[in-house]
């Protein structure tokens, strides 16, 4: 029973409640080398906002498996066997972070494979803003 609740408690967690900012997250990591459709994003949470809310920066963790040949220039955070071919699977977490201008309807994403560079864009980002109370917008 316990473990279904953790279930439960789990996928609703990683729910981020919004198809298109989930969609264009993908997209995103599709077009920076990963399958973005398997990925499994977690924790897609609004870190920061402007007053009356047009402005929203959202921050995200996701696993993402690298395509293609798999040569990258950091070691794989996961390595598991592909059936499909002899070469292993390479899994990278990623951090990243969501800025919406709804006023212009524009959205941009950014990823990181260190947490630390995605808190130094938030400083930027959410220089002037809204920030989730207690510091935990980065957490």
């Amino acid at each position: 029973m316990f473990a279904f609740l953790n279930e439960i408690r789990q996928r609703w967690s990683n729910w981020s409640g919004d198809h298109e900012m989930e969609n264009a997250i993908r997209r995103h990591l599709s077009d920076n080398g990963y399958f973005g459709g398997s990925a499994k994003l977690r924790t897609v949470r609004l870190a920061a906002v402007q007053r009356p809310g047009w402005l929203q920066v959202f921050r995200f963790e996701a696993t993402a498996r690298v395509s293609g040949d798999g040569s990258s220039d950091s070691a794989p955070v996961a390595v598991e066997t592909d059936e499909s071919s002899e070469l292993p699977a390479i899994y990278h977490d990623l951090f990243g972070l969501v800025r919406e201008d709804h006023r212009h309807n524009q959205t941009e994403i950014r990823v990181f494979r260190s947490r630390d560079q995605r808190t130094e864009l938030f400083g930027r980002w959410s220089d002037g803003l809204l920030k989730l109370r207690g510091g935990r917008a980065m957490k």
